[in-house]
């Protein structure tokens, strides 16, 4: 805490051809920046996805890890974090991303799927991002665009202010999927909130 009120707006799970370019749109006409968990499987999953890699980095956006596959039986199996595993699937999307960024691209964010405080037997993974220099990301704020029943983007924003509240930092979990189209439309509103709370934008690397 500092006195600064800064918002991380943060997108999970993509990239994606239908969400995430109408994400970075209202982001470049807001002129704020974002912090995208993207997954190794949806970067490697066509040239269009590999494209908007590249454009989430050229706007002035930042990528961290989120999985390979978010597959939850094999990093988290009978809800514990299997460390090789995961490692693997760090590995494999940092190959990934190297492959479309160049070499020199690195990232030291990583959020877990599901986040870091649900999963037993984070001790060694801890220890192994200590090692490697990541720092695991969670949230303390959320549009619930991926719990419950599904919302349209009135919902969406009034999640976000009920759960960001009187924070002074909000790292703020949304998603920019396929079908998370509703996300894409409360953006503008989410980001009008932000400004007309003093809140900086800032990103994660």
């Amino acid at each position: 805490a500092d006195g600064v009120k800064a918002v991380y707006l943060t997108f999970d799970d993509g990239p994606s051809e239908t969400v995430t370019p109408k994400i970075l749109d209202q982001l470049k006409a807001e002129g704020v920046h974002a912090t995208f968990f993207v997954l190794g499987k949806a970067v490697d999953s066509s040239d269009e996805n590999k494209e908007l890699i590249k454009r989430i980095i050229s706007e002035g956006n930042a990528i961290g890890i989120h999985s390979y596959s978010h597959n939850y039986n094999y990093l988290y199996p009978n809800k514990i974090v299997n460390v090789d595993n995961f490692k693997s699937e760090v590995d494999k999307t940092n190959e990934s991303l190297k492959n479309v960024l160049g070499d020199d691209f690195s990232t030291k964010a990583i959020r877990l799927p599901g986040g870091h405080m649900t999963w037993k037997g984070t001790d060694r993974l801890d220890e192994y991002f200590q090692q490697e220099g990541y720092s695991y990301i969670d949230w303390n704020a959320l549009s619930k665009d991926a719990e419950g029943p599904k919302k349209n983007a009135d919902q969406l924003v009034q999640q976000v202010i009920e759960t960001s509240g009187t924070k002074e930092k909000v790292v703020l979990l949304m998603h920019d999927t396929y079908g998370k189209e509703e996300t894409a439309k409360a953006l503008p509103t989410i980001i009008k909130y932000f400004k007309d709370n003093g809140y900086e934008f800032k990103t994660l690397s």
